[in-house]
């Protein structure tokens, strides 16, 4: 097996997305005989097959992506970020101010970046904790940008601008309805949202009048 094969087979059996310790460990499971120099030959292999990499090859297929940056040392494996289901309440079969109004809510927390940071935590809520599981077996979570995107606010759409919720809680944080808490949001290694962000909410989100 070729090197990508063996790193797509690494990333698989780390869930998708993994720290460079973690894909080394794994490798060295997965692939015999290796030289001195195989941990280079890893990042080599990873950046020629990632398009966010400026090593990458246009004649390899676009296997990997980088999460917050290529010095951050996290990489996840693109045919595993997928698509959030579509809801049932839009109607593509009628055009009308409020459903295209809805389609773009959707699209726009459903950016490949907010996938990338859902998958980071297993659909896990930074709240409440809460993990949804549709009856397919589909784990579904939305990102929440806690400045909001647009006028008047006109927050970033990065990692440190983004929270992983669940339903409840997106709606609790987008009208005001809970106060933040850094102390009490779960982590994980490779995404922290900024302490900007949580005194934007804090001081302009929470509490404002609907």
């Amino acid at each position: 097996m070729s090197w990508a094969d063996d790193l797509v087979q690494a990333f698989e059996n780390l869930g998708g997305q993994a720290e460079l310790a973690d894909i080394y460990d794994e490798i060295e499971k997965i692939r015999p005989n290796l030289t001195p120099a195989w941990k280079s030959s890893v990042r080599e292999r990873i950046q020629r097959h990632s398009s966010d990499s400026a090593a990458y090859n246009e004649k390899n297929p676009d296997l990997f992506y980088s999460l917050e940056g290529l010095g951050n040392g996290v990489w996840g494996l693109r045919s595993k970020v997928a698509k959030t289901p579509l809801a049932t309440d839009l109607n593509s079969g009628e055009e009308n101010p409020y459903v295209s109004q809805q389609e773009v809510y959707r699209i726009l927390r459903d950016s490949t970046l907010a996938r990338k940071i859902k998958l980071l935590h297993s659909h896990t809520c930074q709240i409440c904790r809460t993990t949804i599981e549709l009856q397919n077996g589909q784990l579904y979570s939305e990102a929440h940008h806690v400045i909001p995107l647009g006028s008047p606010h006109n927050g970033p759409d990065t990692p440190g601008n983004m929270l992983v919720l669940c339903p409840n809680c997106h709606v609790l944080c987008d009208y005001g309805g809970i106060e933040l808490n850094s102390s009490k949001i779960k982590v994980v290694d490779g995404h922290a949202v900024s302490e900007e962000s949580i005194q934007y909410h804090n001081s302009i989100i929470f509490n404002r009048d609907l």
